[in-house]
């Protein structure tokens, strides 16, 4: 990435993307350990989970791809 330019939306999105999955894994998953419909619940979550992940690779690969020049 010599001499390129960095997306600073791509950079702010990324953050943004992994502070609310570590946010939803460390503060709102263990706030369900003692709610008798759990299981459901949990299960939900670890999908938005893993999609929040996949999204934060999508804007990391935006992010450190070199940008197309514009002619």
């Amino acid at each position: 990435m010599v001499g390129g330019k960095i997306n600073i939306f791509y950079l702010i999105s990324f953050i943004c993307t992994i502070i609310l999955t570590i946010y939803i894994w460390l503060v709102f998953l263990p706030q369900l350990s003692g709610y008798p419909g759990q299981e459901p619940i949990s299960l939900i979550i670890l999908v938005v989970i893993a999609l929040l992940l996949v999204a934060a690779g999508i804007q990391l690969f935006l992010l450190i791809s070199s940008p197309q020049s514009e002619e």
